[in-house]
């Protein structure tokens, strides 16, 4: 077996290897790049508007909403097939004087 030559011999470590270099200049660029796309595109007055919008629709609460997530809510108490029905009737009647 005859020595092996260094300058040919495969670097076990890509540090101080010029693909290393390579490497960590194309993820800077690429973060950089990638970041300022985003920051071009949130300042612009489109999604200005369109992020509003979507924080209307999406944030608004409704009654119907409330109600529903107070009668899902895990710590409401059951309530029997009668009391819903005496709820049921209840509304009804609300509804009617109106």
């Amino acid at each position: 077996m005859g020595q092996i030559e260094e300058s040919k011999r495969k670097p076990r470590r890509t540090r101080g290897t010029p693909s290393y270099y390579y490497r960590n200049r194309f993820a800077a660029a690429s973060i950089a790049i990638g970041s300022s796309i985003f920051a071009l595109f949130y300042l612009t007055p489109v999604f200005q508007v369109a992020n509003e919008k979507l924080n209307k629709s999406l944030l608004v609460v409704t009654e119907e909403e409330k109600d529903r997530k107070f009668t899902f809510n895990l710590g409401a108490i059951p309530r029997t097939s009668e009391g819903i029905q005496k709820n049921i009737d209840e509304t009804k009647e609300l509804f009617s004087q109106r």
